[in-house]
């Protein structure tokens, strides 16, 4: 009787996810490698089901060189998101290739360490990702400030999984070792083929992200002095001036680069003014002037909610209903009713 293993299905839903949302992640500026990301986690799926599905053990090879490729493009796709320059840059990201390279030496002369390699890269980048994420969701300084969070969430879930990789590998090299594999399809199920779903998910919310620029330093970050704060206190009012006196929160791209470029200051330097005097991330002090000024138009005008969201510089409907909600503890819909 014929049957399809989870792996495989669960890729081609990934995959169907990918055309569904091909022209958005084709049109942003990185969104070709969170695609290329996407792909190879099908792929890789795909193998999966396959080596563990129908018992073809042949694949192992391409599945270690897949399993050793893919963590050093997340790093790269993701980083992307927080600099503005070449997704790849020559000589500095050379090393990014050793992992693939010393996997296919041991594939072709010494294959026992392999298990031990994939290990050490899933941990390796792991951390890189997460080290990045501490930084909190502006550090993805390239992502619309209306997605920094979202964004920010796929890095952690990616660099997270990373590590969680490890010790499932761990599990499933224990069981081939003490039990000849007799409950490593059964961990396959459990723990990979949800992870690396969890994973797709997260390229294709990374993906769509990205657009001129944005950047953040947390607050924890900071080691704040005396001058620190009058650089803070002489900039934000210039900062405010753009975005509420020229009305720059109106625009649904509206990013941190946008604004430091518009400053005239470096971005790190916007991300430290606003930390400091508003206790905040841009993303959020952004949406609190989007949100201040839905509360005047749904107080004093009689355009709908779609509109007035539309109008302050939401794109999508639950994204202005959670900030709404966070900023005046009710719904649109709320405020309005206590004012008609």
């Amino acid at each position: 009787m014929f049957f399809l293993p989870l792996p495989i299905v669960v890729a081609l839903m990934l995959l169907s996810m990918l055309l569904m949302l091909r022209e958005r992640l084709l049109n942003a500026p990185s969104g070709r490698v969170f695609a290329a990301l996407l792909l190879m986690y099908c792929f890789a799926l795909l193998l999966i089901g396959l080596r563990w599905g129908y018992n073809i053990t042949a694949l192992l090879p391409l599945q270690a060189l897949l399993a050793a490729a893919w963590p050093p493009l997340a790093w790269v796709a993701f980083r992307s998101l927080s600099r503005e320059a070449r997704i790849m840059q020559w000589p500095q990201d050379w090393p990014h290739l050793l992992p693939i390279g010393l996997v296919l030496l041991a594939i072709l002369l010494w294959p026992e360490p392999i298990d031990v390699l994939l290990m050490l890269i899933f941990v390796v980048y792991g951390v890189l990702l997460l080290r990045l994420a501490r930084r909190g969701p502006d550090a993805l300084r390239l992502v619309r400030l209306s997605d920094a969070r979202f964004s920010h969430l796929a890095l952690v879930a990616t660099g997270c999984l990373l590590l969680a990789f490890t010790l499932i590998d761990l599990l499933i090299s224990i069981d081939i070792r003490l039990y000849q594999g007799s409950r490593s399809a059964t961990i396959v199920a459990l723990a990979n083929v949800p992870s690396i779903f969890i994973l797709g998910l997260a390229a294709v919310v990374g993906g769509q992200g990205r657009s001129e620029g944005e950047a953040q330093l947390d607050a924890t970050d900071i080691e704040v002095d005396n001058s620190d704060e009058v650089e803070a206190r002489a900039l934000m009012p210039l900062l405010e001036q753009l975005l509420v006196g020229q009305e720059l929160y109106k625009e649904p791209e509206l990013n941190l680069q946008r604004l430091a470029r518009k400053a005239g200051v470096p971005a790190r330097k916007v991300s430290r003014a606003v930390n400091l005097l508003t206790e905040q991330n841009v993303s959020q002090w952004v949406n609190e002037q989007r949100v201040k000024a839905a509360c005047e138009l749904l107080k004093n005008s009689d355009e709908n909610v779609t509109s007035i969201m539309l109008n302050v510089g939401f794109m999508t409907k639950s994204n202005f209903n959670r900030e709404f909600k966070r900023i005046t503890g009710t719904s649109p819909s709320g405020w309005r009713g206590a004012y008609i």
